[in-house]
């Protein structure tokens, strides 16, 4: 049996994939070109990813994030008893505060705040400490000290400081938004553990904010080293059609995924040195993002309800596949067949995961859960679609259709055209439930979104609360 690496490169679309990240395209040995997600946003995609289920079966959506319900033998893992599983995540969603870790049998949480995962975490620390000034850094220092890992706890402390002094500061982001950190875990899970493994690991750094860090290729973006992403009002930006501020979030984001490109390629060789049997790479993306384009319909990041191929469309590479030769396939690939696709490789197979018509779902909008009842109609719905051919059959639980021609030729680009289709026959077809009862009992059923509060301060940064 193989070792296999899952590999997410958060939030990245398939069209810039293509463009930034020509290292891992020039050592695939399988190239999914037409891979669709099932969802789009993390926490149902994971979902869905490990799973093979829809969001309205698997039961995790905007009106419940928890994976707690979830079990190792309802995922692909059931088929792979004798791989050690191992995770290291540096998506909040995907983690431990939201029991993704139980898929696992080691498992990291990766974040600004503990870079070091073994030490303090900072960002709890902040949440439960009383003091301040220069009594809280007084209490840091003691508790650093006594903890197990005190080296690893100071220079968390000392990190976060670094990120805080040079947040606004003319000069490059220092460290980056987790793939070293995340990189470093992931060596020391593999280097000690039995083989044969299944490894999961998410890289956040495409995510937004986005500004410009350290090892960023400089000629790929003219952000300035102080600009942020994270202090500017996207609402106004995106109405008022500003390209000078989008223009440099795309090309920031293009110049992140040049970072993990190289990054990638790096860990894949470390990993293959440091391990005795074959062992496989599978590079995706749990979703894309909308970036204000034509065919994105205006819309800007990923929490509207949506089903844009800027955010279903997604990269899907096989590096050091079984068998011999390079295979570039143009069928449609849903996520919804991606624990197909490891355990075959896992065995030594190539298997066919592809199909002639798929579907994906959306349920909400994935910001504030508390305030899902106040979110635009248009941006909370439940959306459906299957894709057939070179179109994409879109409906809601509010009765509204939409018919979209795709290009095999174009990633992540759409046209909206008049062609009628019938909504109720798909809905049976592809659906367990359909699309308005099940959006009736999602809202229904919205449990509280119970975090403490450094995962709270993450998910804020992140842009979700």
């Amino acid at each position: 049996m193989r070792n296999v690496v899952l590999i997410c490169l958060d939030t990245v679309r398939k069209d810039f994939f293509d463009s930034f990240s020509s290292r891992l395209q020039e050592r695939a040995d399988i190239v999914y070109d037409q891979c669709r997600t099932a969802s789009t946003w993390s926490a149902p995609s994971h979902a869905s990813m490990f799973t093979g289920t829809l969001p309205h079966e698997h039961g995790v959506h905007a009106y419940h994030r928890d994976f707690s319900g979830i079990g190792r033998d309802d995922t692909f893992l059931a088929e792979l008893p004798d791989h050690r599983a191992l995770g290291v995540s540096a998506n909040v969603w995907a983690g431990s505060s939201f029991g993704f870790d139980g898929f696992f049998d080691e498992f990291s949480n990766i974040s600004p705040d503990r870079r070091f995962p073994e030490g303090i975490d900072v960002a709890r620390f902040g949440q439960s400490c009383e003091k301040t000034g220069l009594g809280k850094q007084l209490e840091f220092l003691r508790r650093a000290l006594e903890h197990d890992k005190p080296v690893q706890s100071l220079l968390n402390g000392a990190a976060v400081q670094v990120d805080n002094t040079l947040a606004t500061a003319p000069v490059p982001k220092p460290m980056d938004d987790g793939a070293k950190t995340l990189i470093g875990q992931a060596n020391r899970l593999v280097g000690a553990s039995d083989e044969p493994f299944f490894l999961f690991t998410n890289f956040m750094d495409a995510h937004g904010p986005l500004r410009h860090i350290l090892g960023y290729d400089g000629s790929l973006h003219d952000a300035p080293n102080s600009w942020s992403s994270e202090r500017l009002d996207w609402s106004r930006i995106v109405a008022e059609g500003d390209e000078t501020e989008m223009t440099r979030y795309r090309d920031l984001y293009g110049a992140a995924i040049d970072y993990l490109d190289r990054k990638v390629c790096s860990f894949i060789d470390e990993v293959r040195a440091a391990t005795d049997e074959e062992t496989t790479f599978v590079v995706t993306s749990d979703h894309g993002d909308n970036l204000a384009f034509e065919a994105d319909g205006g819309l800007w990041g990923h929490t509207e309800s949506s089903l844009n191929e800027a955010l279903t469309h997604v990269p899907l590479v096989v590096v050091n596949a079984p068998g011999e030769g390079t295979d570039v396939v143009d069928g449609y690939v849903s996520h919804l067949r991606l624990g197909d696709l490891l355990v075959g490789l896992a065995r030594g197979e190539r298997p066919d995961v592809t199909g002639a018509r798929i579907p994906v779902e959306r349920i909400g909008h994935s910001g504030k859960q508390h305030k899902l009842a106040e979110q635009a109609r248009d941006t909370n719905r439940m959306l459906r679609a299957v894709y057939d051919g070179d179109r994409k059959f879109v409906w809601a639980d509010d009765g509204s259709r939409e018919s979209y021609r795709l290009d095999a030729d174009r990633p992540c680009w759409q046209a909206e055209t008049d062609e009628p289709f019938d909504a109720e026959s798909l809905d049976d077809s592809f659906f367990e439930t359909p699309v308005a009862d099940y959006a009736e009992r999602a809202r229904s059923a919205e449990d509280e979104l119970g975090v403490d509060g450094a995962t709270a301060d993450r998910l804020r940064e992140l842009g979700y609360l």
